[in-house]
């Protein structure tokens, strides 16, 4: 069944903060064989387990783009060091360095800041290009 995702950076502008998100290398959604399914799956149950909540999410929008759906996971969590919440997910996914524990799996802030960049130059992509009008299921059509 068809899933209506925001990008990750409307989640930022949405929640007025920066936000947590993880993406999957090689992310196969048709393919329950594949290593990053099964990467994902377990990510997502540990989330649950933890109570900390989540959801899928696309990227970050390109105007004129259509994108298929990658895996990504927005984190709701704030990214704030001294937050209980966030030490967890922080540890579970980075060792002491910042370096990814999972192969295939990166963890990632967006911004508030660079998510209201990317809102601009969208609008001023728009503004420059009329032939791209906005509709209710992809904020954009060719």
């Amino acid at each position: 069944m068809p899933q209506l995702m925001q990008h990750i950076d409307a989640i930022a502008r949405e929640k007025n903060r920066d936000v947590l998100f993880v993406h999957f290398e090689n992310y196969e959604h048709e393919n329950a064989e594949a290593e990053s399914y099964h990467l994902r799956q377990n990510l997502m149950e540990w989330l649950q387990q933890r109570q900390i909540a989540f959801a899928p999410c696309m990227g970050i929008e390109q105007p004129g783009v259509i994108e298929s759906y990658s895996g990504d996971l927005y984190i709701d969590v704030p990214f704030d060091a001294a937050n209980p919440s966030y030490q967890v997910v922080s540890e579970h996914l980075e060792d002491t360095e910042g370096n990814m524990k999972i192969p295939g799996v990166l963890f990632f802030v967006l911004s508030l800041e660079t998510a209201l960049e990317i809102e601009a130059d969208r609008e001023e992509f728009l503004n420059l290009h009329p032939e791209y009008d906005t509709d209710e299921f992809s904020g954009r059509l060719n």
